[in-house]
């Protein structure tokens, strides 16, 4: 009998830092098992019978974190499932591929990456507007299903009724899905809470759409913009894992501030590598909040040791600013795989 497969982060995993149920897929399983999506996402949500996010992952594709580092996977369909059931209307949504065009790469600085990094492969990032009907259109890029709300294209999740939420980065993602390696997991903090909202103008972003560019912020919220997310529980990467891909768009020769957003991580990459910064491109609103978490165009200018990569790779957890209390977690260890038959 055919199975199809998945996996399960449990509330409570991680040494009960998970606060909710997150549930994974490979889109080659649901291809393979000869089933849509969202049939699939049915399927599982009648297996699983709880209150759960579902995120089906193209490992083949690729995609952009909200700073503009293009990552070897993507998010091609979100869920959200309780008491067995999807919400027909805005409880699933499948992400649109985004072609190629030349134009694309003129207005997007940051997917020079695409031609160099990752020639060929699919590009998903966040649903258009068509994908995101029936919903309001200017609604976050999210679905609801009961208690659970799987927000900005799978990247955050949130139970509705305790008001219990987490933080999934991309990077974070990625390592779920490889199923070998760690994962670092904690709280946010000021640093994280701060980088997220330092994006780049992207046609359907996973989190905005053509709204701010590199050096500019999506938070806008001053002093204030490293307390908005800094409680928040939060899965990603351990840095060394993603300081390899920041250090790939910077020896390309993008640049932080001008083609790649100003967030901690880059900055501080950049920094400690050499790589130059568009100060001049990063807007005072955007200054005001890197200052709050002590990350100053006077610190950044200072004269310093400069690694090479292996170096910064082995000094990553050192080097790249975030997350409060993290701990590193064998990805065997959090996660269950789990399996349906058909």
């Amino acid at each position: 009998m055919a199975e199809l497969k998945y996996k399960l982060i449990p509330k409570g995993a991680a040494e009960g830092r998970v606060p909710v149920n997150m549930i994974f897929v490979n889109q080659k399983d649901i291809v393979n098992a000869g089933l849509s999506y969202r049939e699939a996402c049915e399927i599982i949500a009648k297996d699983f019978n709880g209150p759960a996010s579902i995120d089906v992952i193209d490992m083949d594709a690729v995609t952009v974190s909200s700073d503009g580092i293009m990552l070897d996977f993507a998010v091609v369909a979100i869920a959200s499932c309780d008491y067995g059931m999807i919400n027909k209307d805005v409880g699933f949504m499948q992400i649109s591929e985004m072609p190629y065009s030349k134009e694309l790469l003129d207005e997007e600085p940051h997917m020079k990456q695409w031609d160099t990094l990752h020639p060929g492969k699919r590009l998903y990032r966040g649903p258009n507007r068509n994908d995101r009907f029936p919903r309001n259109v200017l609604d976050e890029t999210e679905t609801i299903t009961g208690r659970i709300a799987n927000n900005n294209t799978g990247s955050e999740v949130l139970d509705v009724v305790n008001m219990e939420e987490i933080l999934i980065m991309a990077p974070g993602m990625l390592q779920i899905m490889k199923e070998k390696g760690d994962v670092l997991i904690g709280i946010a903090g000021p640093e994280v809470s701060v980088g997220i909202g330092m994006i780049v103008f992207e046609t359907n972003g996973r989190i905005f759409n053509r709204a701010y560019g590199a050096g500019q912020t999506g938070h806008n919220s001053g002093i204030y913009a490293k307390t908005v997310k800094s409680d928040y529980p939060a899965i990603t990467a351990v840095k060394r894992d993603f300081a390899e891909y920041i250090i790939g768009a910077l020896e390309i020769g993008l640049v932080p501030g001008r083609d790649l957003g100003c967030s901690p991580a880059v900055l501080a990459v950049a920094k400690a590598m050499g790589y130059e910064i568009d100060y001049d491109n990063i807007v005072d609103r955007a200054w005001i909040e890197l200052n709050s978490i002590g990350i100053t165009r006077k610190w950044l200018e200072e004269p310093n040791e400069i690694l090479t990569k292996e170096e910064l790779l082995n000094r990553a957890e050192e080097i790249i600013p975030g997350m409060s209390d993290g701990k590193k977690f064998a990805v065997c260890d959090i996660v269950k795989e789990c399996s349906v038959s058909l």
